[in-house]
């Protein structure tokens, strides 16, 4: 068997982004840069008021008080052409708008006093004082390097600022989920069974990227079903099966493969939960086999399947980042496999602290939905893991934490 972070970095070997495309900002939300982009336009297009108050020349009042000739308003959006600031003289400005020439300084209303035409300015101000300078924010034609980031609307506010109305983005790969199972029912069927809440996980962890994954339904213990769905299957880039990749007389995943010309990188990973878990090709088609258990299947997904979208989806970071919390509890471990065990993580005073599910069968669904984290014990720890202990955590659920 395959040490997990080994089956992890074959699984990013062969995730690579499937191309680029156009897409407008109206579209663009949650998709990642392809490449750079340039600025359509300067930010801001002219010297403008920082705040409401008075454009004058800071020669006028560089001795306080000082008074001086209020000669109009210019507000947001009002043309300066022609304007002229000569000494003595001010306009009253409001935020956001074009400087008149001759002026090199605003003052805010609160620090000054007018009246008939005359306004008295009593505090001093710096040269250049509450004036944005043009293209302070951004110039015509300077480059926004977004490559490998996510569009965010903080994002998207930089790139539609500029002018643009499209981004360049990498494309989504295409995916498809097939589950396999004799003892499978579909949500509603109202036959006695497992409904298959696995292709349900799969497909919503998914759709957390953007990705609307095709369900293929529910192979039954038949090879012949099983590759008749592999057979439309293959039109996807990605195909996931959960289930069905032991070595029994019923596993049609492996009953299959030869048959199917399925190329394993490889079959079974030294890990607990998720042991019967595979990864290979088939045609064009990355497959990903799941094993059953719905914990399994959902720690698959976190650890496995997760990393390799968001390479495919072009994210500069796609692999997992841990931190060390402390244990509340012990915890047993009893062979040489990697355990990924689940614990509620919680901050306090500054420090994270672990709490395992009190059950960690693979099949107890309870223990994903109630805990945020898995824990990384390694093969060589055999044995308690003591209280107080700190272990590595994969957080899966932030905004259960924070």
């Amino acid at each position: 068997m395959i040490h997990p972070l080994d089956a992890l970095n074959t699984v990013l070997k062969n995730s690579e982004p499937k191309g680029e495309e156009l897409v407008s900002v109206f579209e663009a939300l949650g998709r990642v840069v392809s490449s750079s982009i340039k600025a359509l336009r300067t930010l801001p297009p002219y010297d403008d008021a920082a705040m409401d108050g008075y454009a004058l020349k800071y020669e006028d009042i560089k001795e306080i008080p000082a008074r001086l000739k209020v000669k109009g308003t210019i507000k947001a959006g009002d043309s300066v052409d022609g304007l002229r600031l000569e000494s003595g003289e001010c306009f009253r400005i409001m935020t956001g708008a074009p400087v008149p020439e001759g002026a090199d300084t605003v003052v805010e209303f609160e620090a000054t006093k007018e009246k008939d035409g005359v306004v008295e300015i009593l505090k001093p101000k710096k040269k250049g004082a509450n004036i944005r300078q043009k293209g302070e924010d951004i110039k015509h034609g300077d480059t926004i390097d977004f490559k490998g980031e996510v569009i965010t609307p903080y994002r998207l506010s930089r790139v539609v600022s500029t002018g643009n109305v499209f981004i360049p983005v990498y494309k989504k790969p295409s995916v498809c989920i097939i589950s396999t199972g004799d003892e499978l029912v579909h949500l509603g069927d109202p036959k006695d069974g497992i409904v298959d809440s696995n292709s349900f996980f799969v497909r919503a962890l998914l759709k957390q990227f953007g990705i609307d994954a095709g369900y293929l339904g529910i192979s039954k213990d038949s090879s012949d079903d099983f590759i008749q769905k592999m057979h439309s299957a293959m039109e996807y880039d990605i195909i996931i099966t959960t289930a069905g990749i032991s070595f029994g007389d019923y596993d049609v995943v492996t009953n299959s493969e030869k048959e199917l010309n399925i190329e394993w990188f490889f079959k079974y990973v030294k890990q607990k939960p998720g042991k019967p878990f595979a990864f290979g090709r088939i045609g064009r088609s990355l497959i990903f086999s799941f094993p059953g258990n719905p914990v399994s299947t959902a720690f698959c997904s976190f650890f496995y399947l997760i990393p390799a979208i968001k390479k495919m989806l072009g994210y500069k970071k796609y692999e997992h980042q841990y931190f060390t919390a402390i244990l509340t509890k012990p915890i047993t471990k009893r062979n040489d496999r990697v355990h990924f065990n689940r614990v509620k993580v919680e901050l306090k005073d500054g420090k994270f602290y672990a709490t395992p599910f009190e059950t960690q069968g693979s099949n107890i669904i309870e223990s994903i939905a109630q805990c945020n984290g898995f824990t990384m014990i390694e093969q060589e720890r055999i044995g308690t893991i003591e209280k107080g202990e700190e272990v590595k955590v994969f957080l899966y659920d932030y905004e259960f934490l924070f």
